[in-house]
């Protein structure tokens, strides 16, 4: 059974300093584990005694999130790493074989929950791709300049609401054949979203091809510069494999 969140305004705001504090500062300590793997951790354990019951219900605050994560084999913490948080449509959020080498090749850590698939609650997929950061910072330096979010279909959709939302967390997002638009979101910080990037991606084939586009034409009428749109041919909609990225 999913349970909604219902944080207090007062709570989402602890939690973005706590996870800003985690990602612009040296570690103490860095793990020395990479390739694929599990991470679970709850509020708990991300946050100790600065969370009670009372400030949140995420079922609760001492149950495991689970995550699935790929750290570089090349990781080394006097390099910091970027980090890419994805949100799968599916409930399970592990990376696909081909894009590892990606992730070697520009310094990338993955990071995706498991159990935040379309089915589960928008506010709870947010919450864990907030989230995501701090479990990965926890262990890994991580280069605050290089963290982004990604996603496919309804997790792009996701990630779109994320971006816009917290642009001073999340530098840049990747949205592979799902994406929403601010649209009249007053609180929207414009000037911050103008200095990240974007990349919008779809298929010719892909029936979410028109709404990627509009939603482009829509980040580019609001100002922000730095975006790509990359139709690729033949594809429908799924995520890209390696080639198309390259």
């Amino acid at each position: 059974m999913i349970k909604r969140i219902r944080w207090q305004f007062p709570f989402i705001l602890f939690l973005l300093f706590q996870i800003f504090q985690l990602t612009a500062q040296p570690q103490i300590t860095d793990s020395s584990q990479t390739g694929e793997f599990i991470i679970r951790a709850s509020m708990l354990d991300l946050f100790g005694d600065s969370v009670s019951e009372n400030d949140s219900s995420i079922s609760p605050v001492a149950e495991a999130i689970q995550w699935q994560v790929y750290v570089p084999e090349n990781y080394d913490p006097k390099k910091p790493a970027g980090l890419l948080v994805y949100i799968s449509p599916t409930n399970s959020g592990e990376i696909r074989r081909d894009w590892k080498s990606l992730m070697d090749q520009f310094n990338l850590i993955w990071i995706a929950a498991d159990n935040s698939g379309n089915f589960v609650d928008a506010f709870l997929r947010k919450s864990y791709a907030y989230l995501a950061t701090a479990a990965i910072a926890e262990k890994y330096r991580i280069d605050g300049k290089r963290v982004y979010l990604s996603g496919f279909s309804g997790g792009g959709r996701i990630a779109s609401m994320v971006a816009s939302k917290r642009p001073e967390l999340f530098k840049g997002a990747i949205y592979n054949c799902g994406v929403n638009f601010w649209g009249t979101d007053t609180e929207v910080a414009i000037e911050q979203i103008r200095q990240n990037r974007y990349v919008f991606i779809t298929g010719n084939r892909d029936f979410n091809r028109s709404d990627t586009r509009q939603v482009f034409r829509q980040y580019k009428a609001a100002g922000v510069e730095q975006i790509n749109y990359m139709e690729i041919p033949l594809m429908a909609h799924s995520n890209p494999s390696k080639k198309n990225y390259a």
